[in-house]
C-alpha cells in the first residue's frame, strides 16, 4: 500500500494526489504514524463506495460491541434477559425525563 504524508498532501495536493497508485488506496501518515486512508473515487463509484465504507464502519462497531460483551460476560445472556435489561433501561430513562 502506498503511503502519502500530510506534509506532501497540504504541500502538493493535486500533485500528491495524482500519485495514488492504480487500485487507489493510499495510507496518509502524520509523524510516520497512520492517519487516515484516502480511497481514489469518482463520479461514477462515489455513491457505492461511500455505501461500503459506511458498511464497513457498521460491522467494526458490531464487532466491537461483540468483544465488549464476551470481555464483560454479557455474550451468553438468553433472549429473556437481554428483554429485561431493556426494559429496566427504559423505565429509568422514563422515571429520569419526568419532571
Amino acid at each position: 500500500m502506498k503511503f502519502l504524508t500530510v506534509r506532501d498532501l497540504s504541500k502538493s495536493p493535486k500533485n500528491t494526489l495524482s500519485r495514488l497508485p492504480k487500485g487507489g488506496k493510499a495510507v496518509l501518515t502524520n509523524n510516520g504514524k497512520p492517519q487516515a486512508l484516502i480511497i481514489k473515487i469518482d463520479g461514477e463509484n462515489f455513491e457505492q463506495t461511500l455505501t461500503l465504507l459506511q458498511k464497513l464502519e457498521f460491522m467494526q462497531t458490531l464487532t466491537e460491541i461483540r468483544l465488549s460483551s464476551i470481555k464483560n460476560g454479557l455474550d451468553s445472556m438468553t433472549l429473556e434477559e437481554i428483554n429485561a435489561e431493556i426494559t429496566a433501561a427504559r423505565k429509568e430513562r422514563k422515571k429520569k425525563a419526568q419532571p
